[in-house]
């Protein structure tokens, strides 16, 4: 088994603990990789080799260790049974037992988010819209999308959007230069146009 203590850095306190104790049966290597604006950590299996899991090294003590959690309950369901879905009812009951065991590594005002996250766990972090407003930074003049509503012209990426509808908890938004519309998550973070900045 690797050393580990290379991870303390990004973890929380007594959380390197828990990480040893659940690697410890496998082979596999961490990799630390910079900011990843698809994806925050990613599990890959390898028949022939150690596995690998790789997070981003920018998160937030608490971030990390939730999303190398995810990344460790692939490991540990696919190691028991390989002809799995990646995020099906084997991960959801691994991911939380892991999350329950590890509660109180986490701060107060955080495990009740966590003890409501595992009843079901969602396969992406961006689908659970209470932790993604917990980590995301205040940020003047900027609302998620789920605050505003239809027909709201928005500001993302520097390119300009209306919400035309909502469907299955996804805004279907168009943007207003190509015509072409977009799915975007309820958390996502933009800036409202008033009818001033659209002038």
């Amino acid at each position: 088994m690797m050393n580990l203590h290379f991870l303390q850095k990004y973890l929380p306190d007594g959380g390197l603990f828990f990480i040893v104790k659940w690697l410890k049966p496998y082979a596999c290597t961490i990799k630390i990789t910079h900011s990843r604006r698809s994806k925050l950590g990613d599990f890959r299996y390898r028949l022939n080799g150690p596995h690998q899991i790789s997070i981003n090294g920018d998160l937030e003590a608490q971030l990390f260790f939730f999303v190398l959690t995810h990344e460790i309950a692939h490991l540990i369901s696919f190691a028991a049974k390989k002809k799995i879905l990646p995020h099906g009812k084997e991960w959801k009951c691994c991911y939380r037992d892991l999350l329950l065991e590890s509660l109180s590594i986490y701060q107060k005002d955080f495990q009740t988010l966590v003890k409501n996250f595992s009843k079901n766990p969602k396969a992406s972090y961006n689908a659970a819209s209470e932790i993604v407003r917990y980590f995301s930074p205040h940020v003047p003049e900027h609302f998620f999308i789920e605050d505003l509503h239809i027909g709201h012209f928005f500001e993302y990426q520097r390119q300009t959007f209306q919400i035309l509808k909502i469907r299955k908890k996804r805004y279907i938004c168009k943007n207003i230069n190509s015509g072409k519309e977009y799915l975007f998550n309820t958390c996502v973070q933009v800036r409202k146009l008033t009818c001033n900045d659209r002038e």
